[in-house]
């Protein structure tokens, strides 16, 4: 757990060496990412309950980027960069590990943020809280799928080490953890999951497509991109 909190957040809980010794605490990755949606649902009832939900929408998205160091966002834009750009593979991966932001990656980060706040402020609190719970195990499961089901297409860098060994036994635990998670609201839990699973599916789709496989920021965007959903999932009105 504490190497999984190291991992997914800015909070210095294990060192690098002690992360990569438990392969980045990969199972317990749906844990770290619901504690994030608690402590971001936390700051949208108070800024909610003092401002509007607009504000407190956009209270509880600027935490999770902060909590994060925006580590997910990046691999949105990076992503986006790579897999819409032109040219070859080594084309796009190469536009995906340039440090500059493209016009696609641009667009699909805004697009993002505006989407989760809108989905947040057409929620009453109690529902928003519950759903930045379930939508950050779920995103952080995701994870784990990704890493068990698109291999790696890169010979260096974090997505190395986050692979490693044990995938499945880590996807199992986490499956556990996720679905303990989902009870605080199974029913919407439900719909948002058969959401997930869609995003994650055409996400792993393209990127074999277009590169071959998976990069960090693949699996980055994976999870910013079914956390979405899921909340979306939440404000539906069902």
């Amino acid at each position: 757990m504490r190497a999984a909190m190291a991992f997914l957040t800015v909070i210095p809980l294990a060192t690098a060496g002690d992360a990569s010794g438990e392969r980045l605490g990969r199972g317990y990755f749906p844990a770290v990412g619901a504690l994030l949606g608690l402590i971001a649902g936390a700051a949208f009832g108070l800024m909610a309950a003092i401002t509007s939900p607009l504000l407190g929408a956009v209270a509880a998205t600027a935490v999770l980027a902060i909590l994060t160091g925006a580590l997910h966002l990046d691999g949105v834009a990076d992503a986006a960069d790579g897999l819409f750009g032109g040219g070859d593979v080594a084309r796009r991966l190469e536009v995906m590990r340039d440090s500059r932001v493209g016009s696609f990656g641009l667009v699909a980060v805004v697009l993002l943020l505006a989407g989760d706040v809108a989905a947040l402020a057409a929620m009453p609190a109690p529902r928003a809280i519950v759903a930045l719970v379930i939508a950050g195990a779920m995103s952080r499961w995701v994870l784990l799928l990704m890493i068990a089901a698109v291999p790696y297409v890169r010979q260096a860098g974090l997505g190395v080490v986050a692979g490693g060994p044990h995938r499945r036994l880590d996807l199992v635990l986490g499956t556990g953890i996720t679905a303990i998670v989902c009870l605080l609201d199974w029913r919407r839990a439900a719909v948002a999951l058969l959401v997930v699973l869609l995003i994650a599916t055409v996400l792993g789709v393209l990127a074999r497509r277009r590169i071959g496989g998976a990069t960090g920021d693949v699996y980055g965007a994976s999870a910013e991109l079914t956390q979405l959903g899921a909340l979306i999932a939440f404000a539906a009105h069902l």
